[in-house]
C-alpha cells in the first residue's frame, strides 16, 4: 500500500512540473508582415487624356527670292512667326516601379489648330498694293517618350525624353493687286522631332492620378519645291522652280487625368 501511494505522488509531481518546463522551451516567432511602401504606387499600364496650351514657332525661308518677282519692296526672304493655341489629346503607357523609383514609357497624341501666319505688304496703297501671305498650321503633335523619376509621398517627379512627330498644313500666297494676279502654293507635311521635358504625377484616389508636363519639341528642317507659273509672280524669268525652307519648334504645357490598371 505504501508503494502505491509513493508511485501516485511521484506521478502527480511530474504532471505539475511539466507545464513549468514547457514554458521554458523557446517558441519560433512568426515573421512580421512587410512594411507598407513609403510612397504611392504608379507601376503598371495606364491610359488617360489631357488638355493644354501650345506655343508654335515657325520660320519660313524663300530660297529662290520668289517674293521679289512681284515687287522689290517684298524682299523679305526670311520670315519668323509664332502663335499660341489649344491642344488636347490622349495618352497611355507603362511604368516599372522599384521602391520609390519609377521608369516608364509613354505614347500620346494631341490635336491642335495653331496657325503661325503673317501678312507682308509693300507699303503701297490702293491698286499698287502687293502682298505676301505665309501660313503654317500645327494640326497635331504625337510623342513616344521614356520617363524616369522618384515618388515622394504621393507625387512622382520625373524627366522625360524621346521622339515625336508633327502634322503641318502650309500655304503661301503672293498677290499683285495692280496687275492683277496671284499665285498660291500649299503642302501638307509630317515631320519628325526630338522631344524633352519635365513633369509630375499626383496620385489622388485609388488608381487615378493627375499628370502635368512641360515639353519642348524641335522638328527636323524641311524644304518644299513648287513650280512658279503665273505670269505676274514669275516675271521676268518665267516658269521655274521655287524652294521654301521651314524650321519649326513648339512648347507644350498640359495637364491630364490618368487611370492605372493594377492593384490599388
Amino acid at each position: 500500500m505504501k508503494k502505491i501511494l509513493l508511485a501516485t505522488s511521484a506521478i502527480v509531481a511530474l504532471m505539475a512540473a511539466a507545464p513549468a518546463g514547457a514554458a521554458d522551451i523557446p517558441v519560433k516567432a512568426r515573421p512580421l508582415p512587410p512594411p507598407p511602401p513609403a510612397c504611392a504606387q504608379f507601376g503598371g499600364f495606364y491610359v488617360g487624356g489631357y488638355v493644354g496650351a501650345g506655343y508654335y514657332d515657325h520660320t519660313w525661308n524663300d530660297r529662290d527670292a520668289w517674293t521679289r518677282e512681284v515687287d522689290d519692296d517684298l524682299q523679305r526672304s526670311n520670315i519668323r512667326t509664332d502663335k499660341s493655341g489649344f491642344i488636347g489629346g490622349l495618352q497611355g503607357g507603362y511604368n516599372w516601379q522599384a521602391n520609390c523609383a519609377v521608369f516608364g514609357v509613354q505614347i500620346d497624341y494631341g490635336w491642335s489648330n495653331i496657325n503661325a501666319s503673317v501678312l507682308e505688304t509693300d507699303g503701297d496703297l490702293g491698286a499698287a498694293l502687293d502682298t505676301l501671305s505665309v501660313e503654317s498650321r500645327l494640326k497635331g503633335l504625337g510623342t513616344v517618350r521614356f520617363r524616369t523619376g522618384i515618388v515622394v509621398d504621393n507625387i512622382m517627379l520625373y524627366v522625360t525624353g524621346g521622339f515625336g512627330w508633327g502634322n503641318f498644313n502650309r500655304t503661301y500666297t503672293q498677290t499683285d493687286v495692280g496687275a492683277p494676279g496671284f499665285e498660291t502654293f500649299a503642302v501638307n507635311k509630317t515631320k519628325w522631332a526630338w522631344v524633352a521635358g519635365v513633369g509630375s504625377e499626383w496620385a489622388i484616389w485609388n488608381n487615378w492620378s493627375i499628370q502635368s508636363e512641360v515639353l519642348y519639341a524641335k522638328f527636323e528642317r524641311d524644304e518644299a519645291v513648287f513650280t512658279c507659273a503665273a505670269a505676274v509672280t514669275c516675271t521676268p524669268g518665267g516658269a521655274r522652280s521655287v524652294r521654301f525652307e521651314h524650321n519649326d519648334s513648339a512648347w507644350v504645357t498640359k495637364i491630364g487625368l490618368n487611370y492605372r490598371f493594377g492593384p490599388r
